[in-house]
């Protein structure tokens, strides 16, 4: 017999995003992928500000100038009605008999449109349950915080009032509950290709009724609108090489499709010739590595702003010259970021071209740590006014390459122009994965011999990062030439 499921405020949000999903993670939840380190981390960021709301409700905070009774507080309430179960994060009770104000804490920094979801269901599972519910309120960071000495709560956190909002989605979320229960508790979805969905073609439940869904599909293509979308996968059509000639696209869209369907490789050695003479040697190959927190962990950082925790600098002093590395990490999380960039300076010279990919996230990064640290601002303003984005001729299609997939990361190019070159040995491969290994390093939950493995892997990813572009710009030299 059917396992019969209680309909959760959680269920509730899942199925306004995405009602197949819902249903595989209740009813197949071996199709779904497993928790992952991203996911983990966002979750721990949320559960460290619970705790922070706590702490903040139990000492009584203030909200629109009333101060908050923590005698009327109460965590985690829950109530059940109707086959349905929600658990607010707080509840205070009014003065009123029987009512209560309902607060939802999140790690965001602004209202989202879910958020507004989740508390209409609340307030309607509290309601059905013989509660009055007098408001409701989300509890969030606040964007414009700055880390001090210690935590403070009060501005840290930001208590916004969203009843008037809550209140117009009342109707519609007492209409589409039922259906969301019915539809948890029903028959397998029937096999269909979801629109507009944000994971497109990394969606488990396409993945799962498609199992031959190409590598290569029609999600891949650059900029593709759910209506385009909706037209092909209406005629059957899912792998980029079946994409009619006469389907209307974009001249980018159009170009990317004809290079997969006729496997051809695109070079304007003339533009690229000309982008290349910009370079002035020596040449600097700059990676950073950062790390992003809902609360900071060094005096003078904002909210989720990007801390510099790891360089990597490859540097050539002549055209088929030598190549030398250098390299820096913090290794505790109160070490300054300063000694990162006083180490930086002593391997840069005052001329050359600086190398990176992706120029914006370098330099806003150089940007911030200038002023943070003023004594390297002219330093770091120097390297941001000699910088030379690798990626921008892949961008404006200088080169192209059926294997690239109509990507430009580094990621995308490197397996294709220099496949020797790979990431699949190392132990960290991506920059997220790289952010959350050096946060686990680096906040005492592993071993010594743990920890001084993890920085060395960390050294190794961004040692091939810095690399990667070395070989990638050989590579554009050699069809130049």
């Amino acid at each position: 017999m059917k396992k019969k499921y209680t309909l959760s405020k959680t269920d509730y949000i899942q199925y306004m995003d995405c009602p197949e999903e819902l249903w595989l993670r209740k009813n197949q939840p071996s199709a779904l992928p497993a928790i992952d380190l991203d996911r983990q981390f966002k979750l721990d960021q949320g559960n460290l500000i619970d705790d922070f709301a706590q702490q903040w409700f139990s000492d009584g905070c203030i909200i629109e100038d009333q101060h908050i009774d923590p005698e009327q507080v109460i965590f985690q309430m829950k109530a059940e009605a109707d086959g349905m179960l929600a658990i607010t994060d707080i509840a205070v009770r009014q003065s009123e008999e029987n009512t209560l104000a309902l607060f939802e804490v999140k790690a965001a920094t602004s209202v989202k449109k879910e958020h507004y979801h989740d508390l209409a269901f609340q307030r309607m599972v509290f309601e059905n349950a013989g509660y009055k519910i007098s408001g409701t309120y989300l509890v969030h960071v606040n964007k414009n915080y700055w880390t001090g000495p210690t935590v403070d709560h009060c501005n840290l956190l930001v208590i916004e009032d969203i009843t008037a909002d809550v209140s117009e989605l009342m109707k519609s979320t007492r209409n589409n509950a039922p259906k969301a229960l019915k539809w948890l508790n029903g028959n397998a979805p029937k096999k269909r290709i979801t629109l507009g969905c944000s994971k497109k073609g990394k969606c488990p439940f396409i993945h799962l009724h498609y199992p031959d869904f190409p590598k290569y599909s029609i999600f891949n293509i650059s900029r593709i609108g759910a209506k385009k979308i909706k037209s092909l996968v209406e005629d059957g059509i899912l792998d980029i090489q079946k994409v009619p000639e006469d389907f209307k696209l974009s001249a980018n869209q159009r170009q990317q499709v004809d290079i997969a369907q006729e496997d051809e490789i695109i070079i304007k050695r003339s533009s690229l010739r000309k982008m290349l003479n910009k370079l002035v040697y020596p040449l600097y190959y700059l990676d950073y590595e950062s790390f992003s927190f809902v609360v900071p962990p060094q005096e003078g950082y904002k909210t989720y702003q990007q801390m510099v925790f790891q360089y990597s600098l490859h540097v050539q002093e002549k055209p088929d010259g030598k190549v030398t590395h250098h390299e820096f990490i913090l290794k505790h999380k109160t070490e300054s970021v300063e000694n990162l960039v006083k180490h930086l300076q002593k391997n840069i010279g005052k001329t050359g071209s600086i190398i990176v990919w992706n120029a914006s996230f370098e330099k806003s990064r150089n940007k911030e740590m200038g002023v943070l640290y003023p004594a390297y601002a002219d330093f770091l303003a120097d390297l941001n006014d000699r910088m030379y984005d690798l990626r921008v001729p892949f961008q404006k299609g200088y080169y192209q390459h059926p294997d690239f997939k109509g990507k430009t990361s580094l990621k995308s190019v490197l397996p294709v122009l220099s496949p020797e070159v790979s990431y699949n040995d190392l132990a960290i491969q991506n920059g997220m994965i790289a952010t959350i290994k050096w946060h686990h390093a680096t906040d005492g939950r592993l071993s010594k011999k743990e920890q001084k493995q993890t920085f060395q892997d960390l050294l190794s990813y961004c040692d091939l990062d810095t690399l990667a572009m070395v070989k990638i710009l050989e590579e554009l030299r050699a069809v130049v030439d």
